[in-house]
């Protein structure tokens, strides 16, 4: 049958087939199963058939004798704004189950000329049209996975936990397929059922889901059940699907890879093979094995200037610790995007350039930080006179294997995880000069997880994390219980974490409680409570900021669904905090902060925070030398983002905040979205400080302060050259150039820092750091990649004096990181 065919067949029938259909009572009504806020949710039956009998072909066009045969359903109501009124264009959703999968095809109409194509790399949110599907294969409200697919075949990912606990970390191998009709556009997906976690069931299982839809032009998105972002629950107010004779097969599945690396910086050239192995024995346990995984290479983390004692949290991207991760996610604070939402109320909406304001967000608390394994050796021991060469110490180590289980029975979840480092291979110089290898063991980590989840007319669960770090200096061991309770209306929800840490003899303990209390989908308050003594540490396996502290912090957070004509929408939130040392009984990272957002006609959005920031005692940048007395500072910001529609959008920026001794530093920000065609994208930003009484640890109990310029530019160009084949090339830079204007110490009787002696004639000093990224990457199926990358990377010695222009220049010459990468890796499996 030929395509044009197809296509006429498919519009032919499109609208008959419902009527014809409409006597089936069993199967093509969808019951009312209760409401949240006035918004329904419903219950429908989903027909199983024989997968070969299915016959369904991928393409995007729902025009298969099966797709006419089944009933369409159309329940979308507007949740941005949150108007809850019916969708003015229609989507014709339908189910079809078979013994291998679920397919799910949406019809959506709308003017032809309004339909927008925008492309986007994977698990990156398309600003076009876009349509999207939640499922929870329990169907108890405890975790869901969620899919984005826009036209164009741009899709994403993840999975996301109560209530709105969103990831896109995790990758999966389902298909799908986008195509243009002369009222809209369609889509056809396929969900294997082997890529979710089943629990064992006799007879039909109820699956949770949600579908939704973006109308770019109106700056509309639609979902059933319709739920406003700010309604107090999501994955526990899904619609119900009744699916029968669903008897998921094993799953056997092997993903071998081959890399070629040539390391010019290193001097080392490398060829590694490995294999990452997947058996699902039944729906409720898999266990993934990885011998010689291969981690490095093809992603690259962000440029971030830090120059305080406070470590910076980079995000998991690697697929193998990713898959079956959310049993490993004890609370609410180990999720990186959480506090983000929780503390500006953002809805990460696409009406406007998605640019965020970062400023004061918490970092994550959490047990198990897998970046840890494989990551920066941390017991390593130096001969005497033997210094690492420069970028040594930041090189990831190789992994020799690692293994994990994880699955469930009845009401208990569990996962247990093991991962063995190679050897550690530095290299250095001895005192005189000559080239030298530093050697010692890896590491060896394991994990154990077990959780009991009872979902009722109530959530109740307490679950136990153990983590342990052995190395050739000490051994690091974590115990974690974790409580959580949460109604059924979604009002109050409540989570507490206990820590025990155990690090070469040293022990400590710890506390963290989240308190939630949802008055409806336009306010919510929230109230956290920690306590973290001086002796707990995590940091082996785990990822904490700081401990010694004891604190309280209160968040409201408000949503204005109608403001007026120029002012469309606005929500926001205002947080309080109060922080402690244990130790000491002084103040440190208090504050008081508001922040807004406001879409405003012409898809415009203007975002503004202001803050203040009592007088506190800093105790951390000094490094274990003293504590000093810190004035009170105001911060302020506002940032303004066009329609992210158009061919060209922007960001304007412009901000200030009050450094420790009283002086400002000024922010400036700007940037575009370049879309020349639906295949090619350029992202430009360019953040500006003017620094002035910028204090900076110089060593010892000494800092300096300085004034000068601080320039962060960002490329990125993507060409989606066609389906799956993508073209990237990315640079970021941090150039830093500072006068030292004034040296202090850190008094004795923790007062202000006081006027000292210099220790050296000129204590200015530069900083460039740069990191850049050629890639092109083949999506030749479902997890089965072919990369071909170029890295270079680079951290300059600090300099006393030097032009911005050769500090650029000079990144590039004799960088520490210049590798070139192939790379395959190829699924196989059922």
């Amino acid at each position: 049958m030929t395509h044009m065919f197809r296509r006429a067949l498919f519009l032919f029938l499109m609208l008959p087939a419902a009527d014809l259909l409409a006597t089936d009572v069993a199967y093509d009504v969808a019951t009312l199963k209760g409401a949240l806020d006035g918004i329904p949710m419903h219950t429908i039956n989903v027909r199983t058939h024989r997968h070969d009998d299915a016959a369904i072909e991928l393409d995007g066009i729902v025009d298969e004798p099966v797709w006419q045969q089944t009933p369409w359903f159309d329940n979308m109501l507007q949740s941005t704004p949150g108007t809850g009124e019916a969708s003015e264009y229609r989507t014709e959703t339908r189910f079809i189950a078979t013994e291998k999968g679920l397919y799910v095809s949406s019809v959506m109409y709308q003017p032809p000329e309004s339909i927008i194509m925008r492309m986007s790399k994977r698990d990156d949110l398309s600003i076009g049209d876009r349509w999207g599907f939640t499922l929870d294969p329990g169907g108890e409200g405890n975790f869901a996975y969620w899919f984005s697919l826009a036209l164009g075949d741009s899709v994403q990912d993840g999975k996301v936990l109560p209530e709105r606990r969103y990831s896109s970390d995790w990758d999966g191998p389902w298909y799908y397929k986008t195509a243009r009709f002369d009222e809209g556009w369609s889509i056809e997906t396929f969900f294997p059922w082997s890529i979710f976690s089943l629990p064992e069931r006799e007879g039909d299982r109820q699956i949770g889901f949600a579908v939704n839809r973006s109308v770019t032009y109106r700056n509309n998105r639609y979902y059933w059940p319709g739920h406003t972002y700010s309604s107090p629950q999501f994955v526990t107010a899904l619609n119900t699907m009744n699916v029968a004779d669903i008897k998921p097969r094993p799953l056997l599945a092997a993903i071998p890879y081959v890399s070629a690396t040539s390391d010019s910086a290193r001097g080392e050239d490398e060829i590694r093979g490995g294999v990452d192995i997947t058996w699902k024995p039944s729906p409720a346990a898999a266990l993934t094995a990885s011998i010689y995984p291969d981690f490095g290479a093809v992603e690259a983390d962000d440029v971030v200037l830090n120059l305080t004692a406070r470590e910076t949290f980079f995000p998991e991207k690697r697929l193998f610790f990713l898959e079956g991760n959310e049993i490993f996610e004890t609370t609410p604070r180990a999720n990186s995007g959480n506090a983000l939402r929780e503390l500006t109320n953002e809805n990460f909406a696409v009406t406007s350039r998605r640019i965020f304001m970062m400023d004061f967000v918490t970092t994550p608390i959490s047990l198990l930080n897998t970046r840890r394994i494989g990551g920066t050796a941390t017991q390593v021991t130096l001969p005497p006179g033997v210094t690492p060469n420069r970028g040594e110490t930041g090189v990831p180590t190789d992994l020799l294997g690692a293994v994990k289980l994880v699955g469930e029975v009845n009401d208990f979840n569990y996962g247990i995880f093991g991962v063995a480092e190679d050897d550690v291979d530095w290299l250095g110089t001895d005192a005189l000069g000559n080239a030298v290898d530093i050697g010692d063991d890896g590491r060896n980590f394991g994990i154990v997880r077990l959780n009991y989840e009872k979902t009722a007319e109530n959530r109740y669960a307490i679950g136990y994390l153990g983590t342990i770090a052995d190395g050739p200096l000490y051994q690091a061991k974590v115990h974690g219980l974790d409580l959580h309770y949460g109604t059924g209306d979604g009002k109050w929800a409540a989570d507490l974490q206990l820590i025990h840490s155990d690090v070469d003899g040293v022990t400590g303990r710890g506390a963290l409680l989240n308190i939630d209390y949802s008055l409806n989908s336009r306010f919510q308050h929230l109230f956290k409570f920690d306590y973290l003594d001086e002796d707990i540490d995590i940091n082996d396996l785990g990822f904490l900021q700081r401990n010694d502290v004891k604190s309280m912090q209160y968040v409201f957070r408000y949503v204005m669904p109608k403001v007026g004509d120029f002012i469309e929408r606005t929500r926001g939130a205002v947080s309080l905090e109060r922080r402690y040392n244990i130790s000491e009984g002084d103040p440190v990272d208090s504050g008081l902060l508001w922040r807004n957002t406001m879409e405003m006609k012409g898809r415009y959005t203007l975002r503004t925070g202001l803050g203040w920031f009592p007088e506190r005692y800093e105790d951390l940048d000094s490094r274990g030398n003293g504590t000093y007395k810190a004035e009170d500072r105001f911060w302020w910001k506002a940032m303004l983002n066009t329609d992210s529609s158009k061919p060209l959008s922007w960001t304007f920026e412009i901000g200030g905040l009050q450094e420790d001794l009283g002086d400002w530093t000024r922010t400036y920000r700007v940037g575009f979205t370049a879309r020349p065609s639906d295949s090619v994208v350029v992202d430009f930003d360019v953040n500006y400080k003017r620094r002035d009484g910028w204090v900076v640890y110089q060593g010892g109990r000494n800092f300096g302060a300085y004034n000068g310029i601080d320039w962060q530019p960002t490329l990125d160009v993507n060409w989606f050259i066609a389906p799956g084949h993508q073209l990237r090339a990315k640079l970021q830079w941090a150039g830093v150039r500072v006068d030292e204007q004034g040296f202090y110490a850190v008094p004795t009787g923790n007062g202000r820092l006081e006027s000292a002696e210099r220790t050296r004639s000129d204590h200015d000093f530069s900083v460039s750091l740069l990191t850049a990224q050629i890639r092109y990457r083949w999506e030749i199926a479902p997890l089965t990649d072919l990369y071909v990358v170029y890295n270079i990377g680079n951290r300059l010695p600090f300099r006393t004096e030097d032009q911005f222009s050769n500090l650029f220049e000079d990144s590039f010459d004799d960088p520490i990181i210049d590798a070139f990468i192939i790379k395959l890796r190829y699924r196989f499996g059922n």
